[in-house]
């Protein structure tokens, strides 16, 4: 951002980058009237936000910490965009607003490791636990898995900026955990039903959904080579092809093939694992 101390404004904060763009950007929000929506569409579409995030040798040894906006910012989702954009993409968002806390679905393990009266974890029923990450019931004593993966605060006290790591764990969290395996399977039902004839008009419905560009020939070749593999694995394996298509998302649609609908869940969990995926590139 302009200031790098976004939690700190006072005396010991750092010094804004640039002082006359934070001008223009006090006086554009005083003529929209305060609307801060309108201020971020502003921002967000604007060329040097929207500027690759790749970094160059010359780039790298003139501007190593793009103090001078060189390119374009590189961000990982946050824990709730993460989840948000699965459900999103798969159809399963609740996106109604307001009213209390709900309890998504979280591995077994998160109850185990919890304690006192904290092991009374009841996934929310409908469509209360596709909500979105905001509405998840936060407990201090076992807070929800997957969120704290992905660095969200404990809450125990205010976090304006959170710290953004990438570990190994995270890419666990996203191909195994229920929510997004479930995702992965809901995902794989709108390709059937909704993504065209042949397997390379699905892949390509699928990564224009979840990227929001087109696959490149390559890239629709990988997808199209990884359904033709697992599909081929699944028909052999019946009963893991219900596993996979299933175990989550209930059962299948009425004249659906388990092989074909387990392929594609497979291929749905990598479209939702790729670093395009989740973070800005």
């Amino acid at each position: 951002g302009l200031v790098e101390t976004s939690e700190d404004f006072g005396l010991q904060g750092a010094k804004p980058s640039h002082r006359a763009l934070l001008d223009h950007l006090a006086l554009y929000l005083l003529r929209e009237k305060w609307n801060i929506r309108q201020l971020l569409k502003f921002i967000v579409t604007s060329r040097v936000y929207r500027q690759s995030s790749r970094v160059t040798d010359e780039l790298a040894a003139k501007d190593p910490r793009n103090r001078l906006l060189a390119r374009g910012p590189r961000l990982r989702l946050s824990a709730e965009m993460i989840r948000d954009q699965a459900l999103a993409v798969s159809g399963l968002l609740d996106r109604k607003m307001l009213g209390p806390s709900v309890r998504p679905p979280q591995p077994a393990l998160g109850n185990n490791a919890a304690f006192g009266g904290s092991t009374d974890w009841k996934t929310s029923a409908g469509g209360d636990k596709y909500r979105r990450g905001l509405y998840t019931k936060w407990r201090r004593t076992s807070p929800y898995p997957s969120m704290v993966t992905f660095d969200a605060p404990s809450r125990e006290f205010c976090t304006i900026r959170r710290i953004s790591t990438n570990t190994p764990l995270q890419a666990l969290v996203t191909l195994n955990d229920p929510v997004y395996v479930e995702a992965a399977q809901a995902l794989a039902r709108r390709l059937l039903t909704e993504g065209g004839a042949g397997a390379a008009d699905k892949a390509a419905f699928g990564f224009r959904l979840v990227l929001s560009r087109p696959p490149g020939e390559k890239e629709k070749k990988l997808l199209v080579d990884l359904f033709d593999e697992s599909r081929k694995l699944f028909a052999s394996s019946p009963v893991e092809a219900k596993k996979m298509a299933t175990s989550y998302a209930g059962a299948a649609p009425e004249g659906a093939d388990l092989a074909d609908l387990a392929a594609w869940a497979v291929v749905g969990n990598v479209l939702l694992n790729l670093d395009e995926t989740i973070a800005r590139p």
